[in-house]
């Protein structure tokens, strides 16, 4: 009898699988962030060279946890690309990363990568731990859950946008606190190209688009009024006023970049805080301001103090500085002595600053000053940071100077300016700005420009014309009789690798002011004033003062002396569209030239605003000596709304109207004044929507010359209005759940659902009182255009269950319908996301007995497609595929029966997630019995 005992046809798989989240169980990652820096620095580069950038992934891991250390990381690129990248800093080799305090080891993993297009990518590196003891991860189980960084980074148009480099972070992320006492950190991002950052908090992560599990703010671990934490979004700042348990704590803030007021980017830093009992006060730091500007050029020099607390005169402190003066490239900052050791208090030392033309800036430099005592030993303590913002702001051109010369103002400054030879053409020019009219303007050194101080600017393409050993601009769009005042900026701003566009300009300081008065030689047109409306037999009233003697020169210029009235349709017509209305004036003498009025009659008053000028003819001269400067009449229009009229008007005069008087006509027929505003709008509301409202506007205004009549009263036309409801009413809010983290089956159809719960706009918004309905909008993948899948006729109804087409990822959004079927804007756009599992057995039983004989995967939810490759035991390639359902029958390429054996497989897998197809975190590998048996 055979002693062979045969085995079930069931086989039994072992319990070692290849999952995507089978964590190491080793404690490692406290925190990191990934930045980006450009590796040409003409990123204009037609080819690779333009699309190559460099990434470092900086992690901060508890040095203590020797078997979880890490010589290489996977960076996945966003493109559908990810690989391996070795540590590059420490001693040893391969390196080993820097020993910091609190148990701690820096490391950088610095890789390039060349992109196929120009576009946004989020460059992401996920780990497979966090360390053990994280009070608000997981607990007490953080080391079981992923450590997630993500850097997101656009590639720029190179020829409107420039280039594109990531901020970088200065101040380390790992820092050290009391329980009870107040927390502060920043972390002193710098961006070298001058963009504009935002700080906020959001919840660690684990994954692309997945925070952490169980992860709680700080202000939970013994909440009360006496915990809690803020960053201030302009500077980064972190006050926590206070923890209250000792412990290891982890909080993630997300950076965003923005240029023009677009973002362009972000980084997300995952930073820990430990917390220790401790009876000790932090150090003192003594500065002699918390911000200040600077005019570049000059020197900025400062004493910095740090003290122990007076109760702590035993222990020592070290005081050091970080911050974005110190990494300019032209005339950097220091902090002297240059020393890194814990001394005796008091500790002080000096930072100076010549600050270079090329730092100016409309953002502020922080720098970020820390002193540390030697509470918890020779190489650690508490620490106090002090952040000190600096602004440096460009110097004003100087010796302004300005001559008129008939219908031309020289205005004129000294050269050379303080900041005109800088690096990479930084400066730029300058730009000049006029107003009518002297102003004591005070000049706030943090506010350069001149945008909203009452001056205009007369072009915006910066200058550098040069007359005579200085700087020159005519300005030959000037009347006659008018006094014009000018300030001069200088421009600087970054610019495209071609110089054709720049980007991130700021201006300087302004220049003093100069003023000049023009000679009043020819006639000034004062009224424009609509008498009646009518769409053919309206009427306009015309009138003009006449030029001044001393000015006009009477005995080169006699008489006699003629004014001749010209017509235009429209605000702002061309000058060939004037036309002559046949009103001429005529004086022998210059006495008898008198201020004159003419009514315009058999026009279009209600459909159309009109424009005059007015020419002035001396000694029988066919030529006019001079024309007026156009002036039309106040045009008036009207928008209905919901209960509403909104009023604006227009008008193109050469005086300056300061304010203008609303009137609506009363029951009666009269007209009532119902406000005077400054804008040229107003908003009637409290209306009863159907009815009729009528209104003109009256103007009111000046020359601000001395002679003339003030003020220029002129009316507009009279024009109608009939409130509708045609305002939509206000975006519901959206929130999206499903049982993504329940750990479902992809397989379990009714688990496959988003469940969509939003708010009736009429309970948030109380200008809504009228939904009826929504419509219900749904993306599979973010950024991709909305289509509508759902109408709710019932406002009652505020929720909705949907299965998409594939997984459960999308973005949806709901807008809100009323009564005149007026449509909201999109609620706010909220994205899920599937929650991808592929889990592939060890062993298969390819014999023909109908039980097990495919290898497939255990389980496979939400992959796209695999690259899943076996190898023999002499590396040849036995079998490959990209379905992710695999069907491997045991034959090899050609369809042979592979014999009995041990095989190996790599397998990458690409998942199906809300922001695409992109790869999973990690490739299998393995190995798989391939066993036989006997029937």
């Amino acid at each position: 009898m055979s002693m062979i005992k045969y085995l079930p046809r069931t086989l039994f798989l072992l319990a070692l699988f290849c999952t995507i989240s089978s964590p190491l169980q080793a404690t490692h990652n406290r925190a990191g962030e990934i930045i980006v820096r450009r590796v040409f620095d003409d990123c204009s580069l037609p080819g690779p060279e333009g699309l190559t950038i460099e990434a470092t992934i900086i992690t901060y891991t508890k040095a203590s946890s020797i078997p979880a250390d890490r010589d290489t990381l996977v960076i996945c690129w966003g493109d559908g690309f990810c690989e391996s990248v070795a540590r590059s800093n420490g001693a040893g080799n391969p390196p080993q990363g820097e020993l910091l305090e609190n148990d701690t080891k820096r490391n950088f993993y610095i890789a390039t990568h060349t992109f196929p297009s120009r576009g946004t990518y989020k460059i992401t590196m996920t780990d497979p731990n966090r360390n053990g003891g994280i009070l608000n991860v997981n607990f007490p189980n953080s080391d079981q859950i992923r450590f997630h960084l993500e850097t997101t980074y656009t590639f720029l148009n190179p020829q409107f946008q420039g280039c594109n480099n990531s901020p970088v972070l200065l101040q380390p992320p790992v820092d050290i606190g009391c329980v009870g006492k107040v927390f502060t950190h920043n972390p002193n991002a710098f961006d070298e190209d001058n963009d504009s950052l935002t700080y906020e908090f959001i919840t660690p992560l684990q994954d692309i688009g997945t925070p952490v599990t169980n992860y709680e703010p700080v202000t939970m671990i013994g909440p009360g009024i006496g915990n809690q934490i803020a960053i201030n979004p302009q500077t980064g700042e972190i006050t926590w006023d206070a923890p209250q348990r000792r412990g290891e704590y982890n909080i993630a803030i997300l950076i965003r970049e923005f240029r023009n007021g677009q973002e362009i980017g972000s980084i997300v830093r995952d930073m820990q805080i430990l917390i220790e009992e401790c009876e000790n006060l932090p150090p003192e730091i003594e500065v002699p301001f918390d911000e200040i500007c600077v005019v570049a050029g000059d020197v900025l020099e400062f004493d910095v103090i740090a003290t122990a607390p007076l109760s702590e005169s035993d222990q020592l402190v070290r005081l050091t500085a970080l911050g974005g003066p110190f990494e300019v490239a032209a005339s950097p900052a220091t902090f002297t002595p240059d020393t890194d050791a814990f001394e005796e208090d008091p500790v002080v030392k000096t930072f100076r600053w010549e600050t270079p033309c090329e730092a100016i800036s409309a953002q502020y430099y922080q720098v970020v000053f820390k002193a540390t005592d030697n509470f918890f030993g020779d190489t650690t303590g508490l620490a106090t940071l002090k952040t000190v913002r600096i602004k440096v702001v460009g110097p004003p051109p100087e010796d302004v100077q300005a001559t008129s010369e008939a219908s031309v103002v020289q205005v004129s400054w000294e050269r050379p300016y303080a900041c005109e030879v800088t690096e990479n053409d930084y400066f730029r020019g300058f730009t000049v700005w006029r107003r009518e009219g002297s102003l004591d303007l005070p000049i706030d050194t943090c506010s350069p420009g001149l945008d909203g101080s009452g001056y205009t600017k007369l072009f915006n393409a910066p200058i550098m014309d040069e007359e005579d050993g200085r700087y020159v601009y005519f300005d030959e769009n000037v009347e006659r009789g008018r006094t014009y005042c000018y300030r001069i900026l200088a421009e600087f701003a970054l610019s495209t690798p071609t110089g054709s566009t720049t980007y991130n300009a700021v201006e300087s300081l302004p220049s003093e002011e100069v003023c000049v008065q023009l000679n009043r030689d020819i006639p000034l047109i004062t009224h424009v004033n609509v008498l009646s409306t009518d769409g053919a037999n309206g009427e306009i009233e015309v009138c003009w003062s006449k030029p001044l003697a001393e000015d006009l020169d009477t005995l080169q210029n006699p008489g006699p002396y003629v004014y001749e009235v010209f017509r235009a349709t429209g605000l702002s017509p061309a000058p060939t569209d004037f036309i002559s209305t046949g009103a001429i004036f005529t004086s022998p003498t210059f006495a008898g030239a008198n201020d004159t009025c003419f009514t315009d009659v058999g026009l279009n008053t209600a459909g159309s605003a009109y424009s005059y000028r007015v020419a002035f003819y001396v000694n029988n001269e066919v030529e006019p000596l001079g024309e007026t400067n156009p002036a039309s009449s106040v045009f008036l229009s009207i928008a209905p709304t919901d209960n509403a009229n909104a009023l604006s008007w227009s008008e193109n005069v050469p005086w300056n109207n300061s304010e203008y008087t609303v009137f609506r006509q009363n029951e009666a027929g009269t007209f009532d004044s119902l406000t005077t505003v400054t804008a040229q709008m107003y908003r009637d509301t409290g209306l009863v929507n159907g009815e009729e409202y009528c209104y003109y506007i009256r103007s009111s205004g000046s020359y601000g010359v001395v002679g003339l009549p003030s003020p220029l009263l002129n009316n507009s036309q009279e024009a109608c209005g009939v409130p509708v409801d045609n305002v939509a009413p206000c975006p519901p809010e959206l929130a999206v759940e499903n049982d993504c983290g329940e750990n479902i089956s992809c397989e379990d159809e009714n688990s496959l659902l988003n469940t969509l719960t939003w708010t009736n706009p009429m309970d948030i918004c109380p200008e809504t009182d009228d939904v009826v309905g929504y419509r219900v909008y749904y993306a599979p993948f973010e950024g991709e255009p909305f289509q509508q899948i759902a109408e709710i006729a019932d406002a009652r109804l505020n929720n909705l269950e949907d299965k998409p087409a594939f997984g459960i990822a999308g973005c949806y959004a709901v807008t809100a319908i009323d009564t005149f079927l007026n449509e909201s804007a999109f609620s706010n756009i909220v994205c899920v996301d599937n929650c991808p599992s592929y889990i592939l057995p060890n062993a298969f039983t390819p014999n023909g007995d109908g039980q097990n004989d495919i290898f497939r995967p255990m389980s496979s939810c939400f992959i796209e497609r695999v690259e899943f490759t076996v190898f023999n035991r002499w590396g040849q390639t036995v079998f490959n595929t990209t379905d992710p359902q695999l069907n491997w029958d045991g034959k090899n390429l050609t369809g042979s029966n592979l014999a009995e054996g041990t095989y190996f497989y790599k397998c990458r897998y690409f998942e199906r997630r809300v922001d695409g197809i992109i790869p999973g975190p990690e490739i299998l590998s393995g190995y798989i019995e391939l066993i036989k048996g006997e029937r």
